[in-house]
């Protein structure tokens, strides 16, 4: 009997097999996480869980070429000396205080990820945030630990902040007016508490610094210190100029995604190779191309290529199935869904299991028909799929993205490190939307 199970389902065994020791490579640093990801790929083609054209296929390809062209939009950003100024403006302003900069650089983070792609404005912020931070003495891992969580928060708040939100969204119907209505109050209240549970696990080093004299001195002299660079450092402004403009008319263009009916990867790369021709003269075209985190791209096609395999051999659809299935109870088919997709999105990209739930979850609702409350579930899928990739490093593209940029300007982000923050605010915020959609259902 067993060898039977084992002859008949040797393929979802093996994916199984291969993403467990993958990811558990991850978590304990065995490994570079891209060589990991990528070795899992060849396995399972060696294996035959999966052929070549199937790995290729599995490989969210606009994805990649955003994150390469939005590379080169922020490395050729830094050499025009942008960030060098902003980095300045934004130090004078606060006066150094950390407490200031934490709260401007999250919220501006949570902002941005609602009406641009999340991992757009991790790309932005991050490398900014490092260098002001480190400027003025302080440690930026908190700093970027928390846009992370913010980009993923905030990014739910829109039909196009988050994958998982345009593909539910687009699928059922919903529109840009009715995300904000709809997610407005549960985001609010989870970057609320989120804050204050960064301020309460790292208030020593966030508190205000205005009562704090060897700081406050401390902090003075560095500000003098990059007042002196800037002042030092030769900006060229129609650089500067060309650079803000291009990437303006790029996030223009993300805005408009809907209206240009266009992939937003073309719009980035638009970008990316306009703003290279404009400034041609000004940069070295082989350097910018180094700059790319070729190893970055290549861990998410590793990781693509392992999801994909767990979806071909119908594990995401049996989880699916087992979720929805298991009961009978409008309430609790609800936190099913929330956190039945919130868990998973710890642990594989969110995107292909929402694929695999939207066509089940439209046959769940058809048992629904004429009810009000129906939509529910939908929103119960897209809260859990995008706020539930808080919950791990590798849980979404955007909190990959922030530790690699981190790790490139010197601050390190284990796996295990990144959790002991990301783990209670995941379960925060699913819990706060726990409440808020049993609410909306038993009380409206």
């Amino acid at each position: 009997m067993l060898l039977d199970f084992l002859s008949q389902h040797s393929d979802l065994i093996i994916s199984l097999t291969i993403f467990g020791l993958s990811f558990a490579a991850i978590i304990f640093d065995i490994f570079d996480k891209s060589v990991v990801a990528m070795a899992g790929a060849v396995l399972l083609m060696l294996f035959g869980v999966i052929d070549f054209e199937q790995a290729v296929s599995s490989v969210d390809f606009e994805i990649i070429a955003l994150l390469a062209a939005m590379m080169i939009i922020v490395e050729i950003a830094q050499e025009s000396g942008f960030f060098t100024m902003l980095n300045f403006r934004l130090a004078k302003y606060s006066k150094g205080n950390p407490f200031l900069i934490f709260l401007f650089f999250t919220l501006i983070t949570a902002l941005g990820s609602a009406f641009l792609d999340n991992v757009t404005t991790i790309l932005i912020v991050v490398p900014i945030t490092v260098a002001l931070v480190k400027g003025l003495g302080y440690n930026p891992f908190i700093f970027v630990i928390a846009e992370i969580m913010f980009s993923n928060i905030g990014g739910a708040l829109t039909l196009i902040g988050d994958p998982p939100n345009v593909l539910v969204g687009t699928a059922v119907g919903f529109s840009f007016n009715q995300f904000i209505v709809v997610m407005a109050i549960p985001i609010f209240i989870s970057m609320i508490l989120g804050l204050l549970i960064f301020y309460m696990l790292r208030w020593k080093e966030l508190k205000p610094i205005h009562h704090h004299l060897p700081k406050l001195f401390l902090s003075n002299v560095l500000l003098n210190k990059l007042e002196y660079r800037h002042q030092k450092t030769r900006l060229n402004k129609k650089f500067i100029a060309k650079v803000l403009v291009i990437l303006g008319l790029t996030v223009l263009g993300f805005l408009l995604q809907s209206m240009l009916h266009l992939p937003i990867a073309v719009i980035a790369i638009t970008g990316a190779f306009t703003l290279m021709l404009v400034v041609h003269r000004r940069i070295h075209v082989e350097h910018v191309f180094s700059t790319i985190e070729w190893s970055t791209l290549g861990f998410f096609a590793g990781l693509f290529v392992i999801v994909g395999a767990l979806e071909h051999t119908g594990i995401l659809e049996i989880f699916a199935q087992t979720v929805v299935n298991s009961t009978d109870n409008f309430n609790v088919l609800i936190l099913l869904i929330l956190w039945g997709s919130g868990l998973l999105s710890t642990l594989v990209n969110n995107i292909p299991f929402v694929a695999v739930m939207i066509p089940i979850l439209f046959t769940v609702t058809e048992h629904y028909t004429g009810d009000p409350h129906a939509d529910v579930l939908w929103w119960a899928l897209i809260m859990g799929s995008a706020l539930g990739g808080n919950g791990t490093m590798i849980g979404a593209s955007a909190n990959v993205i922030g530790v690699d940029l981190a790790r490139k300007g010197g601050v390190k982000i284990t796996f295990l490190s990144y959790l002991r923050y990301s783990l209670p605010i995941t379960l925060m915020v699913l819990s706060v939307c726990s409440i808020y959609l049993l609410i909306w259902v038993n009380y409206f």
